[in-house]
């Protein structure tokens, strides 16, 4: 893989990542279906998802993840796609962005065209163009008033390059160490996620600790001392409760039952790892026999359990009975506390 492909994979992935949360925050237009057709202006940013989506009438700008695009209509600024399929046939404002297996533009683009393809394919204006795929193609009516990076294993050029070119060739097989260039960072992606998704929760349990001191120390006891049965009130609990779900949602007239009790089961196991880890914390003091409080036990506990959800190929074993575990355990305690008033 040459630098130049992992670089526009990322930027392609960064930018993907800030459309998501900056369109957010200004105003936009979102659509979702399986044939999706834009036939009257849109003065927002589009924010779409589905199988297609055809743009029949102009638009502010567009960011789409699905299986095809097609833009028959100018886009006033950006356009950000990832999508099997994208054919774009009328101006695009400022800059396209583009992951996908045939990308072609056959129209002008305002600023830079970032792509990483299958095949793809340039036959209009732009500043810039950084490419990279199985087959890039320039064609004679595409004129870059600025500069060209292409890294393919096959590559065509007969446009106007009034910058510079750069010509990076890949062997056979450079797409297919594409997609796996492309894994390697989602994994990662997804690790950083989970990373800092532990560090929420272990602020989280650390607040809960700190506000209901008593409450959590009643789950904690519940958990130490009927360990077994709260395993299993866990599975129960879990399988009694969505059943309840189904029947409730079932009924029409007790929906708002069912999504309370959805609502319940969620905050359950939401808090689930967080008792585990308490309860690692207590069984670790009991242990080195040596006591250092709930909150720091916690802290302990919890970093402890967590470091075992990594553990390649049983962290996944470890998680699911430390969300039984806690889930159980709390579904215990409110259970004893019902019946003790």
């Amino acid at each position: 893989m040459k630098n130049f492909e992992i670089t526009i994979i990322i930027s392609a992935m960064i930018l993907f990542l800030l459309a998501g949360f900056i369109t957010p925050v200004s105003a936009f237009d979102t659509r979702s279906g399986e044939n999706i057709v834009i036939s009257e202006p849109v003065d927002d940013d589009l924010v779409a998802s589905g199988g297609s989506l055809i743009i029949n009438a102009p638009v502010k700008s567009i960011t789409w993840a699905g299986g095809t695009l097609i833009i028959n209509e100018p886009v006033q600024t950006n356009v950000i796609v990832a999508a099997g399929t994208i054919q774009v046939n009328a101006p695009v404002g400022t800059d396209l962005i583009a992951v996908g297996g045939n990308i072609d533009v056959n129209s002008n683009v305002g600023g830079k065209i970032l792509a990483v393809g299958g095949t793809v394919t340039v036959s209009g204006e732009a500043e810039n163009v950084a490419a990279t795929g199985g087959t890039v193609i320039l064609g004679k009516n595409a004129v870059i008033s600025k500069d060209v990076i292409i890294s393919s294993s096959g590559y065509t050029t007969q446009a106007t390059i009034l910058g510079n070119l750069t010509i990076e060739e890949g062997s056979s097989n450079s797409h297919e160490f594409d997609m796996s260039i492309v894994q390697d960072m989602i994994r990662t992606m997804v690790a950083i996620f989970m990373i800092v998704f532990t560090f929420g929760f272990l602020i989280l349990g650390m607040i809960l600790i700190k506000l209901c001191p008593g409450l959590f120390g009643k789950v904690i006891r519940t958990g130490t001392e009927k360990t077994l049965l709260s395993l299993v009130a866990g599975i129960a609990g879990l399988v009694l409760g969505f059943i309840l779900f189904v029947i409730l949602l079932i009924t029409i007239i007790g929906i708002p039952l069912a999504c309370f009790i959805f609502l319940l089961m969620l905050l359950g196991l939401m808090l689930s790892i967080i008792i585990t880890g308490a309860l690692a914390g207590k069984w670790i003091q009991d242990l080195a026999k040596k006591e250092v409080g709930m909150m720091w036990g916690f802290i302990v506990g919890f970093i402890v359990i967590n470091a075992l959800f990594f553990i390649p190929f049983i962290g996944f074993i470890f998680w699911i009975i430390a969300v039984l575990l806690g889930f159980g355990s709390l579904v215990l305690a409110v259970y004893d506390g019902y019946t003790s008033t």
